[in-house]
């Protein structure tokens, strides 16, 4: 029985489906509603011969790669970057074309390199998420605030809780910006409040969850940081090895080789920028906050002293990465030693 591969090109409404042979041959074009029912009538007739179905990374692909794997089909996603890449000799690029294009790669052994995240993982990040953009509209609230204020000689200082006080000089406050800085300074208060509410779930579910319990054992890991590396890894032994952590998070440098050239750039930032961002929070409290004593701290310390603090807490955030993992793989605490 000949070997068919199937590609689909997803978009909101319309999905476009073709299947090819292993020479390339199509053998089925058709566009049908984005519904993992219909893919699956008109991919049905030919579930013997398929051996694989290939779709790109997009909004909707969890969804639908996990409602087609319990029709018992072979999904498999593939890396939006690296198909744009392997179909930008395309002539017109069209839902068809890409379709094909799609199949065609999947019968050319342009296997799916993309792990499609669990639904558990995938609310927990959606919990994250919400809360990080939160934090940001506080953020940039704070940033026009204190801008706005210097204009007509105040100042803003935080109190203890962070929250914003506006003072005044000696000559008195104008009234007009007063009222309307009362808006922001509610807007403000009001996504601080939703933002504390989040952080609490945040916490209730890291407490929850065992291996969010055992991240906390390193010194700087908070639930914050457990439970955005938890979500974002979510399958720990989809990873080789530990050490590729470091470069799968865009904590590693960049490098450029040809011929005699080869030139080590700045870190890649590849990646989750929040997993990032948390693991660099981490390493900062790790080197700074924190004193509780480590083989790790004392490397990063002395890293600081011949280098600087941002090196260091670059560094310690591709260890605390390779740490993690390895903690979750060997299933034991964080030894300090």
């Amino acid at each position: 029985m000949a070997k068919l591969y199937a590609g689909l090109d997803v978009s909101q409404d319309m999905t476009a489906i073709c299947v090819v042979d292993a020479r390339g041959k199509v053998v089925l074009e058709t566009s049908v509603a984005t519904d993992a029912k219909s893919i699956g009538v008109v991919l049905r007739p030919f579930r013997r011969s398929i051996e694989q179905v290939g779709h790109e990374v997009g909004p909707l692909s969890p969804l639908l790669h996990e409602a087609l794997l319990k029709q018992r089909f072979p999904m498999v996603c593939l890396d939006a970057r690296k198909a744009r890449a392997a179909m930008a000799a395309q002539r017109n690029k069209t839902d068809r074309n890409d379709a094909q294009a799609i199949a065609i790669l999947l019968a050319r052994g342009f296997g799916g390199d993309v792990h499609v995240k669990s639904i558990e993982a995938q609310r927990a990040q959606t919990l994250l998420l919400f809360r990080n953009t939160l934090a940001r509209k506080i953020h940039d609230l704070d940033r026009v605030l204190g801008g706005k204020f210097k204009q007509f000689g105040a100042k803003m200082k935080r109190a203890a809780d962070g929250t914003p006080i506006i003072i005044w000089p000696a000559r008195g406050k104008d009234a007009d910006v007063s009222a309307y800085a009362t808006h922001l300074l509610h807007a403000r208060a009001s996504a601080a409040s939703e933002r504390d509410a989040l952080e609490r779930l945040i916490q209730a579910e890291a407490k929850a969850d065992p291996i969010c319990r055992r991240f906390m054992t390193v010194p700087g890991v908070g639930p914050l940081t457990a439970l955005t590396f938890r979500a974002a890894v979510d399958e720990p032994h989809r990873f080789r090895s530990s050490r590729n952590l470091g470069a799968y998070f865009g904590l590693t440098p960049r490098r450029f080789q040809s011929g005699k050239t080869d030139l080590h750039g700045r870190m890649s930032k590849a990646g989750n920028v929040e997993v990032r961002a948390a693991l660099f929070q981490a390493a900062h409290c790790l080197l700074v906050c924190t004193k509780r004593e480590s083989r790790l701290r004392t490397w990063g310390l002395r890293l600081a002293q011949r280098r600087s603090l941002t090196h260091a807490r670059i560094a310690c955030s591709r260890k605390l990465a390779v740490i993690l993992h390895r903690m979750w793989i060997t299933e034991t605490d964080f030894a300090p030693n």
